[in-house]
Parts: C-alpha cells; sequence; structure tokens
C-alpha cells in the first residue's frame, strides 16, 4: 500500500464520518432508528441493501469458490436466475411483510401466532444471527493483515478497530446511517469492479486468460503440472494431506477438472453441481426470512417499492458477482501462468508464513490481488473490501441487537419505554452485538469453508423459521402448533449439524467420498421443517386466520394512501388478461411496466439459453474450444448491462436519497409507532 492507497482509504473514512454525523441528527424516533420512518425509494434500497449482504467475509467466501469452479461454475449458477427472478417478480414474501407494517419478522410472528411463540423465534433468530456474524472479525481482521500487509500481532487490534467503526455507525443514526453510507459503499464497489475487471482484462490480456483457463483440464492428478511451490506449501503447512483433502485439491487442481468447460467440473467436492442446486432452494425460503438485513425489509416507502428494489436487485448483483468473479479468475491466471513465475515467487513467501489450512484457503486470493494490482487500484479495492466489511457488520449489529430488544426484552415488559429510553437500549444491544462478535472471533476456529457455515448458522433459524414465516403469510390454515414444531425441529438439526461438524470435520455420506458440510444439514433442516409444518397444520387448524386484517385489506387498510388506491383499483375493474398472468398490478407505472417485462425477457432468454445449452451439450458435448468463444459472448454481455445499471443506480439512489433527507427534515413523528404489538393476540 503507497501513500496513494492510503489517502484513498482516508477519504472513505472521512466520508463515512460526515455522513453519520448527519443521520444521526435527523434519527428522532425509533420508527426513524429501525426502518428510516419507512421512506426509503427502489434504487436507494437495491444499493444499500446489496451492501447489506455483501460482507468482506462473503466476498472471501466467494473468492475460495469462484477460484475452485472458475468461469465454468457461472453456468451452473444459471440455475438460480429463473427461480431468482420468479421470486423477485413476484414479491415473494417481501410484499406481504411489508403489508403487515411489522418492524422485525417476530413481531409479525407474534401477529400470525402468539407472544410466546414470537419470544422463542426472537431468542432462535438473535442466536443463530449472531454466531452467524460473530465470525464477521476474524475473517475481516485476517484480511486486512495480509492483504494491507500489517504485523500479525495487531490482529486483535484491528479486529476492535473493524467491530468499533461499524458499532459507532449502527448506533449514531440507526437505519438512517446504514442505509445512505451502504449506498455510499455501493458506488465504492461499483466503481472498483469496473476499475478492477478492466485492469485485469488489459492487463493479462483476454486471450491470456483464456488461454490458462482452457489449460486448466491439461493439469495431471496431484497437480504435478502445476506450480512446484503449491506441493512444497502443502507439505510444509499441512503435513497430513488426508485431514485437508479439499483444501489441497482446491490448490492443485484435480485432474481433468475445467476452469472453463462446466461439464468437465465433476471432481469438484464442494463448489461443483450439487452446490448451485442447494444454493438455488435456499435462496427460496431465504428470501424475506433472514433478518441480518432486518431495517431495509421494512424501510420501503410502500410494498410496491420494496418489490421493485427486489426486481432490481438482480441487475444489482450482477455487478457484484462480475466484480468478484474477475477478480478470482486473475488470481488463477496470476498463480497458474508460468509467465508470472517472478510474481508468484512473492506470492509464496506471504502464503507460506500462514500455518493454518483453513486460514490459507481464505487469505489465498486477497494475497494474489495484493501482488496483481497497481497504487490506487490497491487502494479503491481496500475501501470496496472494507465497505463491504462495514456495511454487512453494521447491519448485522443493527438487525440483531434491534431483535435483542425488540422481541426478547419488549414482551416481558408491562410498561413501554420512552422514545428516549428505547432508542438508548437499543444503542446498547448494538454495543452488546458487537462486544459478543469481539469475542467469539477471538476465541473461536472456524473448521468449515465460509459459505458453508453461513448455511449452517443461518439454518438454525432460517431452516424452522421459513415454515412459520412462509406459511403465516401465504396460508391461512397454518397453526401456531406447526410453526412451533416447525421452528423446533429444524433448529435442533441445524445445531446438530454444526456440532457433528466440529467433532467430525471430514465424515463423509456412507459409501462415498463426498464429506458432509454445511449446505447438506441446511437442505436436511428444512426439509423436515416444512414436512412437519404441513401436517401439523392440517391435523390442528379449527379456524383459518383473519388474512386481510393480518395484512391491513380491505376494511382492514391503515394507511389513507392504501384506502384511496384500492378504492381506485376497485372502479377500475380488473387488469388485461396478460398482466395478470404477468403479475402486473395497478401499482405499476408504465416505467415499471417496462423494467418488469424486461426482467422477464433478460431472465427467460438466459433460462432457455441454460436448457438448451446443457440438453445440446448432453447429446452432442461441446468441446473447450466452443465453450472459449461462449465465454467471451456471455462475459460481454454481462459487463455491458452491469455497467449501464450502476450508472442507472447510482443516479436514481442519489435523488433517493435527497427525497430521504427531505422528508427526515419535516416529518412528525409518531411515537406510538415503536414495534409493539397492541391489539390482542391469542397465546
Amino acid at each position: 500500500m503507497t501513500g496513494l492507497d492510503w489517502g484513498i482509504v482516508a477519504l472513505f473514512v472521512a466520508l463515512l464520518v460526515g455522513i453519520s454525523i448527519v443521520t444521526n441528527r435527523m434519527t428522532k424516533s425509533v420508527a426513524g432508528f429501525l426502518s428510516s420512518e419507512r421512506l426509503a425509494g427502489r434504487y436507494l434500497l437495491t444499493v444499500a441493501q446489496s451492501m447489506a449482504f455483501l460482507s468482506a467475509i462473503g466476498t472471501i467466501g466467494q473468492f475460495e469458490s469462484f477460484y475452485r469452479n472458475g468461469i465454468g461454475g457461472q453456468w451452473w449458477g444459471m440455475l438460480m436466475m429463473p427461480v431468482g427472478i420468479i421470486v423477485a417478480l413476484s414479491g415473494w414474501v417481501v410484499y406481504r411483510y411489508r403489508q403487515t407494517r411489522a418492524m422485525t419478522m417476530a413481531q409479525f410472528l407474534e401477529q400470525r401466532y402468539s407472544r410466546r411463540f414470537r419470544v422463542f423465534a426472537g431468542i432462535t433468530a438473535f442466536f443463530s444471527g449472531v454466531l452467524n456474524c460473530a465470525v464477521f472479525p476474524m475473517v475481516t481482521a485476517n484480511f486486512m493483515i495480509y492483504f494491507l500487509g500489517l504485523p500479525p500481532q495487531y490482529y486483535h487490534l484491528v479486529m476492535f478497530i473493524m467491530v468499533a467503526s461499524a458499532v459507532i455507525l449502527a448506533i449514531s443514526g440507526g437505519q438512517n446511517t446504514i442505509m445512505v453510507t451502504s449506498f455510499f459503499q455501493g458506488i465504492v464497489t461499483s466503481a472498483a469492479c469496473v476499475a478492477g475487471v478492466w485492469f485485469v482484462v488489459v492487463h493479462f490480456g483476454w486471450d491470456g486468460i483464456m488461454d490458462t483457463l482452457f489449460n486448466s483440464e491439461s493439469i495431471k492428478a496431484g497437480g504435478a503440472a502445476g506450480p512446484q511451490w503449491f506441493r512444497e506449501l502443502a507439505a510444509q503447512a499441512m503435513p497430513d494431506p488426508g485431514k485437508y483433502p479439499d483444501l489441497i485439491e482446491g490448490m492443485y487442481r484435480r485432474e481433468g477438472v475445467s476452469m472453463m468447460n462446466p461439464f468437465k467440473q465433476g471432481g469438484l467436492p464442494d463448489f461443483g453441481v450439487p452446490y448451485f442446486v442447494m444454493l438455488t432452494i435456499l435462496m427460496v425460503v431465504k428470501t424475506g426470512v433472514w433478518q441480518g438485513g432486518a431495517g431495509f425489509m421494512t424501510a420501503a416507502k410502500t410494498p410496491h417499492e420494496a418489490k421493485m428494489g427486489n426486481i432490481l436487485s438482480s441487475w444489482r448483483w450482477l455487478m457484484i458477482t462480475v466484480g468478484t468473479v474477475g477478480f478470482s479468475i486473475a488470481a488463477y491466471v496470476l498463480v497458474w501462468n508460468p509467465a508470472y513465475a517472478a510474481v508468484q515467487a512473492q506470492i509464496q513467501s506471504t502464503v507460506s508464513s500462514i500455518g493454518d489450512a483453513n486460514l490459507q484457503s481464505q487469505m489465498f486470493v486477497p494475497i494474489v490481488i495484493r501482488h496483481m494490482f497497481p497504487p490506487g487500484l490497491l487502494g479503491l479495492f481496500a475501501i470496496f473490501m472494507i465497505g463491504a466489511a462495514v456495511s454487512t457488520d453494521d447491519s448485522a449489529y443493527h438487525s440483531w441487537g434491534s431483535i435483542f430488544l425488540q422481541d426478547v426484552i419488549m414482551p416481558f415488559r408491562k410498561k413501554p419505554f420512552t422514545t428516549e429510553e428505547h432508542l438508548k437500549y437499543l444503542r446498547w444491544s448494538i454495543v452488546l452485538i458487537g462486544a459478543i462478535s469481539f469475542t467469539f472471533s477471538s476465541l473461536w476456529t472456524m473448521k468449515e469453508f465460509i459459505n458453508m457455515w453461513f448455511e449452517i448458522t443461518g439454518a438454525i433459524y432460517v431452516g424452522g423459521a421459513s415454515c412459520a414465516i412462509i406459511g403465516g403469510l401465504y396460508w391461512k390454515r397454518g397453526t401456531t402448533s406447526a410453526a412451533w414444531t416447525g421452528l423446533i425441529s429444524g433448529s435442533v438439526i441445524s445445531l446438530a449439524g454444526i456440532f457433528i461438524k466440529q467433532q467430525w470435520p471430514d465424515l463423509t455420506f456412507p459409501g462415498s467420498d463426498v464429506t458432509i458440510n454445511g449446505m447438506h444439514w441446511a437442505i436436511v433442516a428444512v426439509a423436515v421443517s416444512f414436512t412437519l409444518y404441513v401436517v401439523v397444520s392440517l391435523a390442528t387448524c379449527r379456524k383459518p386466520h383473519n388474512m386481510d386484517k393480518l395484512l391491513h385489506r380491505g376494511a382492514y387498510a391503515v394507511e389513507e394512501a392504501q384506502k384511496e388506491k384500492e378504492a381506485k383499483l376497485a372502479q377500475a375493474g380488473q387488469m388485461p388478461w396478460i398482466y395478470r398472468i404477468l403479475g402486473i398490478t395497478r401499482e405499476f407505472s408504465a416505467f415499471d411496466k417496462a423494467i418488469y417485462i424486461t426482467m422477464i425477457l433478460w431472465t427467460a432468454g438466459w433460462c432457455l439459453t441454460f436448457v438448451l445449452g446443457t440438453a445440446y451439450n448432453l447429446a452432442n458435448p461441446i468441446s473447450s474450444e466452443r465453450w472459449r468463444f461462449w465465454w467471451t459472448v456471455m462475459l460481454g454481455i454481462q459487463g455491458f448491462v452491469s455497467v449501464a445499471s450502476a450508472i442507472w443506480f447510482t443516479i436514481g439512489g442519489a435523488g433517493d436519497t435527497i427525497f430521504l433527507f427531505r422528508k427526515l427534515a419535516t416529518i412528525e413523528v409518531d411515537e406510538s409507532d415503536d414495534g409493539t404489538v397492541r391489539h390482542d393476540v391469542d397465546v
């Protein structure tokens, strides 16, 4: 890191400090602290929410995955596209949840089921979320140490600074601060992705990149054709290769496994085709259920704005994916192309200083990037990762701290907090989460890939609560007994999975050499909990739930605008049949319809390409040379669309931010809007 790079980092920090001061002064109520007074527009939501779920640890986890499966894995990632767009276009969970006007998911669970279930679900969500985010500091601190070239003895100091920064941002203005700072961090992310990918293409040349990926399938077993220093490094850091087979293979490359041809990736143990199938299933059940960014789920101006934000997020994540894939592929090219032997020697010196196999796996790509990027771009990448860390950490601490107070403490209080007390204890709850994360990261040792850890810890809550949330929003016959059964069963299975993984990290499926990982446990938890929810509901339902009251529809509408809208809709009659089939309602403006239809065509085109391409390849295997041409076309299209959407969302998000500031300056505070359920609830 040069003086230019450190200067870029300093300017970025100053920007965050300035925003936190301004938004802190504008936060006057609990609704503002928790939900930005429900004033966020679609573009602000799209960009800011993407940063809340990006995270430095998540990006490093993506580096682990993409370094192992290359661009070939992107083909199987297309499995998620049709499901993802259906989820987004339908407003799956998000639209109905916003209709409930709940500030936290557990508040909705009290409205739908009972106060006791709310408390139990809140405790489960809190435990799951804290366990999930408690490893953030350790991975982020390791990144800072090895990427910035800091002395290892500064590990705990760096970890404390990162945790403290996130806590300070979260407590200054709550969701208002998080929303705006995350938006600006999102702009930096776009710039870093565009600049980084451009540099990679210019530096290595497109032919150089494609040649290196093409040659991957010619590597012999054990990495004999790969860099000699990999074998020396493995022998030094992992004297017992049998104990870490997946990490060793990730460094070497298995024989015949291609970084380019998706139909030559059968040898990938953790990030092959089954990984993407399971990821697709979990994406559906996690949408709107996971509470790591709870404030974003309740911050939209209207349910329709929340839905449109989710639709636009598909293009937003395209930019992030293009960037992370580009960085990972560049790392692979730098390491496996013999033309860069001099740089490989420098990488060897840094990597060989790490004695832990899992840490080597996590830090490998960041270390390679450190030796690849020039001054200026190195600083931009640093603030991209720092921004990813801070924006996710402050959102997570805010979410789990809010859930702790709103859903664990408040249900037991007979006397409501005053607004001042409520805001004070919300801030102390966030500080508590930061302290827990720092302590946990100081003591815990991960024995799992990062992405797998996310899935298994998240499943403690999602594995059981998803059936209660989805069933509660969409099925009037879902019962409280079924919700209890589903949540308990999913949580127990997930906890058992964590314990077993820690005790027997190399446990395999009977009769195979496939290691059982966190993703497998999460799928089992979801399958069991949903099955039990349906069975118990059918057995215990005596009276269907009043869904109009829950969703504030018809006679139960509480917003004048909503009442006027429903009256206009009733007078206007039905929409054309083609619109009803596509899910377009009268809430859509002409521009909304254009976005919606374009997204349908975009997704349908890629889905058709995937289906036809897979079917053709199974009948007539496509050569890697032809795949080379395909990736040039596909990545070119995605790169153009991602850059165009980044410019569009930046302009739109700036307008939404100005609107937010103007409204916060004049809004009348409703002190009763604090997340308390005040109507009668069966317990």
